[in-house]
């Protein structure tokens, strides 16, 4: 039988439900604690059980309660590469012991570690097994050590004997390395390297996951101890990986030829043999700041998501065919996949893949170690793995959402009543029948009960601040502040003991302040509580594995079929799943588009059940957006220097609230809000006060977002689609609706997300961007008229010695009317700053420049490199208004790119150490150690911590320039012929941090959606609030 329907496409608006989660329910603070307390039990019950029957062997037997020497115990094959009778289990535990607050397990476990492990047995190991847990676990034990010695909570004795145990390994799998590819050898000899049983002949091949597991524990050793050798080696390894890739599918293999980087194995997937190498891609940028990883890691996801993920699966394919399926089932090392995605910033696929997981767990009370794509079981054991917990971990983070808190009790359930025996707990040999083996792998200490411990924990209660680390893919703790060190310069420009009290974590995210205003925006601020954007996604797979289809009708449906509210015409994915549901699209002689379904074109049953209720919800929504078009449209017009009103864009407006059809405009600077959707407490006020908010669709109704937007003090709000195709081109207008209440009495108008990121690029390369809201656009003339008095004002406020007046209030941000309109511009600090920049740049207009400033109080740090010759120099401006100016002028810096970090940090200290009093100071490593802060500050467009920014301002006070003659102070007079070409006018010197920069770093949102920062060659740079780029959120 043939359905047809015709729609007429008016436009397409979303339907927003509210759905009630009556199983799942917010889990108490008191109960969250007993969950803590409890995992803190289990773990102490398997520590115990090591230490008491176990130590110093590398791993229990909790069913023959002793301990597992290599050696001793009949080969499990290589299983066992991962022992090398060197305390593994313990060294594996350390700072899971100071993640969990037991400092004094922690300083004994310590100690012990440093009087029994031993490296220098004749035995063959894993060099990948050996990296990750050993080399791992004596860093992140070094990191914990360095940071409670800091603290003073214990340690007082130690002298960084981990990280020279850590080295001594390091350089006993350096001999793996040698190999014509630079990719290692999957197994050494601790004690003869590569040159006995012939190991270089027997071990050829290694898995890609193997040789690209290396770059953060070998970076972190380089940057620690100042020896650059085994960064160099794991770049060199991952610069091969990846010029090894398949060409056209961006996809990587899962066994290569250490010699010729030949594929052995030439299957795809993110599960055994390449999961850890996606990871270290990504991580490589988190931690180390190089952006290649991050362009890298884009490629390899885009090519996983198109070609892998089946719904919520992630099926293997061939790298050299990817369209074809490499084999018919999943393993469990793929759960690490959805934490990864949330530390990408890809939520919703995330959230599709742990829910397809957890559904298995339900099933069989563990993950398999492999599951086949109908979910039956093909390999039966479970060695306790720790990735499904992460990922759960990492989930709830980003969401809140109590689900995971429940997923996370079932996991503690089942291990105490599935895996928990009297000598602690035991693996699954197969979790069918529930039968033991005599096996507790170091992994489950290191990583299982951390992750579970951190699921329950809440962050002020916790000893180690873990935001301020990065996680290794054996859980082991990284500094982030290891960024700022470069391994290649360190010994020569840098003293190595210099980053030594960084070790406590990166100034960044100073747990003194707040870390909302810290990191960049999540997108899915999600609602604690029962509903949540997390649920919703959710609810469209319940029973996903319980109601597979029978064999016999294998065109099934990977996932949630595309609803009408998704879909977009010009989507072609779009177009080719509603043309498997039977549904064409034809345009009629009007131009009218028209849809027409045919359940016999569908290419099956269920295909055109679903093309059905496609159509269904397709009219519906027709019908609903026939009704809100008739709504008139709105205007954003961007009405400051240099658009002067001759860019508006076309919004839609709102039902509720400030009619901007009657009443006058509204004029304003815009700031973004946070959380960006606006759906629970705006934590930035101060920010909004007297501005235009703007924020992001979606996770709750636009009357609520409306309503914290005015009681955070906005005078009006824009609100941006989250789908990243809509745009005003293809998608009609629609009128945003409210609940009947009448108590919002500010403007809210909608943009699409196309011309939302018109707006927010705008607002990027300049930050002092005003907009107006209006009904209609207001003439060139009025603007130009308007701006220019505003100039004359500005000017003559800057000559002027008072006090500048505070801004005004929201009422007189409403223009009165469009004939005789006057603007009150509240922005006159951009306009004095905009005088210190144009003098920056008299200094050289070349396209091969980089500023760069960040401000503290009344101390204004600027950094200017140019590729031009010239002598570094320091200029210090001591002004009347009790403001100081520092500017480092930097010549000689490399061209064509944006100088790194480290590059700026070198030049700036031998500037303090040869051209001021800087050596004759007491407390120099603090200072230094301080402008380090101040410089992230500066690049990354982050906020300085109370500390640093106090020893800045006592350090501009305390530093003379040797033979300075043009010193801008009350005391000093500027040199007679000399200009005072850098002079800051500073308006609001009790901000706390205002950030501008050219050519900046992007943040790290914009990044993770492969985007530039955009630059205006002629634009002058003036301070203002980050913003978020081009990010797109799944929520409604």
């Amino acid at each position: 039988m043939t359905y047809k329907w015709t729609v007429k496409l008016v436009g397409l608006t979303m339907v927003i439900l509210v759905y009630e989660d009556s199983v799942v329910q917010s889990m108490s603070d008191s109960q969250k604690r007993e969950m803590k307390e409890s995992v803190e039990e289990m773990f102490n019950h398997a520590y115990g059980s090591y230490m008491k029957y176990a130590f110093p062997a590398d791993e229990l037997m909790p069913l023959s309660c002793k301990g597992r020497y290599r050696g001793t115990e009949p080969s499990r094959g290589d299983v066992d590469d991962s022992l090398g009778n060197f305390t593994l289990t313990l060294i594996d535990t350390l700072d899971t012991l100071a993640v969990l607050g037991q400092v004094e397990k922690f300083e004994t476990a310590v100690q012990l570690v440093i009087d029994y492990a031993k490296f220098d047995s004749d035995i063959i190991v894993s060099v990948f097994e050996t990296n990750i847990r050993v080399l791992g676990g004596l860093l992140g034990g070094h990191v914990m050590a360095t940071y409670f010695k800091k603290k003073r909570r214990a340690m007082e004795w130690y002298n960084g004997e981990l990280l020279m145990m850590a080295k001594d390994v390091g350089y006993r799998l350096l001999p793996a390395f040698n190999t014509t590819t630079g990719v290692p050898y999957p197994r050494i000899n601790l004690k003869y390297g590569m040159e006995k049983d012939n190991l270089a002949q027997r071990y050829k091949d290694t898995c890609t996951a193997c040789a690209g597991t290396m770059i953060l524990e070998f970076a972190a050793l380089s940057r620690l101890t100042g020896d650059h050798v085994f960064e160099e080696k794991a770049h060199k390894v991952m610069d091969y990986l990846w010029q090894q890739r398949h060409s056209s599918s961006d996809l990587v293999g899962t066994v290569i030829n250490v010699h010729n980087g030949d594929w052995i194995r030439r299957e795809a997937g993110v599960g055994a043999g390449t999961d850890s190498y996606y990871e270290y891609v990504l991580k490589a940028y988190v931690l180390l700041g190089d952006e290649k990883y991050l362009y890298r890691f884009d490629r390899h996801y885009n090519s996983i998501m198109k070609y892998m993920s089946k719904g919520p699966m992630l099926v293997d394919v061939h790298m050299h065919k990817p369209t074809s399926s490499a084999r018919h089932f999943m393993d469990a090392l793929l759960a690490f996949w959805p934490g990864l995605q949330v530390l990408k910033g890809d939520i919703s696929p995330a959230i599709k893949t742990h829910e397809m997981l957890y559904q298995v767990i339900q099933r069989h009370n563990f993950l398999p170690e492999a599951f086949t794509t109908d979910f039956k079981v093909h390999w039966a054991q479970h060695p306790l793995r720790p990735e499904f917990v992460e990922s759960t971990y990492f989930l709830y983070k980003a969401t809140h959402d109590p689900h995971y808190l429940q997923v996370g009790k079932l996991i503690v359930e089942n291990l105490n009543k599935h895996a928990r025996v009297p000598c602690g707990f035991a693996a699954l040999k197969d979790v069918v029948t529930g039968k033991h083996e005599d096996q507790l792998d170091s992994f489950v200490l290191a990583e299982t009960f951390k992750y579970l411990y951190l699921l329950f924990s809440e962050e002020k209660d916790l000893l180690v601040p873990v935001n301020e680390y990065i996680f290794t893919t054996e859980a082991h703790l990284l500094p982030l502040a290891l960024s700022l060190i470069n391994a290649s310069t360190i010994e020569t420009k840098i003293k190595t003991n210099l980053y030594d009290i960084d070790l406590d974590g990166p100034s960044l995210l100073d747990p003194d302040d707040s870390t909302e205003q810290q990191t960049c925006v999540n997108p899915l601020h999600l609602n604690k509580g029962t509903t949540s954007y997390a649920f919703d996604i959710r609810t469209e797979l319940k029973d996903y594995v319980n109601n597979i289809l029978s064999p016999e009708d294998r065109c099934i449906r990977p996932g949630p079929r595309l609803r009408a509210a998704e879909f977009l015409i010009g989507n072609k994915e779009h177009q080719e799943l509603i043309s498997k549901m039977g549904i064409k699209i034809s345009t009629m002689s009007d131009g009218r588009l028209q849809l027409l379904h045919s359940a016999g074109s569908a290419t099956s049953k269920q295909d055109a059940e679903d093309g059905l209720e496609f159509m269904k919800e397709m009219i519906e929504l027709s019908q609903n957006a026939q009704h809100e078009h008739q709504q008139e449209p709105m205007t954003v017009q961007f009405v400051s220097n240099p658009f002067l009103g001759s860019l508006s864009l076309k919004a839609g407006p709102a039902q509720f609230g400030y009619n901007l059809k009657v009443n006058p405009p509204i004029l304003g600077q815009i700031a973004i809000v946070q959380p960006y959707d606006a759906c629970q407490t705006i934590q930035n006020p101060e920010d909004l006060e007297g501005k235009i908010g703007v924020l992001e669709r979606g996770s709750c109704m636009f009357m609520d977002k409306a309503r914290r937007l005015q009681t955070a003090g906005a005078i009006g709000g824009i609100v941006i689609d989250s789908n990243k195709e809509s745009t005003v081109e293809s998608s009609l207008l629609f009128a945003m609706s409210g609940d009947g209440q009448s108590d919002v009495t500010i403007p809210l108008v909608f943009l699409f997300f196309k011309e939302g990121q018109h707006l927010l690029d705008a607002a990027y390369e300049y930050p002092d961007l005003q907009v107006l809201l209006t009904y209609k656009p207001k003439s060139d003339v009025v603007l130009n008229t308007v701006v220019k008095e505003n100039q004359e004002q500005v000017n003559t406020q800057t000559q002027s010695t008072e006090q500048v007046q505070a801004p005004p209030t929201s009422q007189s941000h409403h223009l009165e009317n469009s004939q005789s309109e006057e603007f009150v511009d509240p922005n006159v600090q951009a306009a004095k700053q905009m005088q210190s920049v144009e003098a920056l740049e008299s200094l050289g207009k070349s396209t091969d420049t980089y500023s760069c400033s960040t401000q503290y109080g009344p101390v204004f740090l600027s950094i200017f490199a140019t590729t031009l010759t010239g002598d570094n120099i320091l200029k210090i401006n001591r002004n009347e208004d009790k403001t100081v100016d520092m500017r480092f002028h930097l010549f000689q810096i490399t061209e064509n790119r944006k100088p790194e970090i480290n590059t700026l940090y070198v030049n700036i200290v031998e500037i303090l150490r040869q051209k001021t009093n800087f050596l004759s100071l007491e407390n120099q490593e603090e200072y230094l150690i301080a402008l380090a802060r101040m410089l992230e500050a500066a690049v990354f467009q982050g906020y300085i911590n109370h500390d640093a920014g106090h020893k800045i301002l006592k350090l501009s006070g305390l530093l003379d320039i040797e033979n300075d003659n043009i010193i801008i102070s009350g005391q000093k007079d500027v040199q007679e012929g000399t200009s005072p070409s850098i002079s800051s006018q500073h308006i609001d010197t009790m901000q706390s941090s205002s950030v501008f920069c050219k050519r900046r770093t992007c943040p790290l949102l914009e990044f993770s959606r492969g985007q530039v920062c955009p630059v205006q060659k002629d634009r002058k740079v003036s301070s203002g609030s980050s913003i978020p780029q081009k990010q797109s959120s799944d929520g409604v």
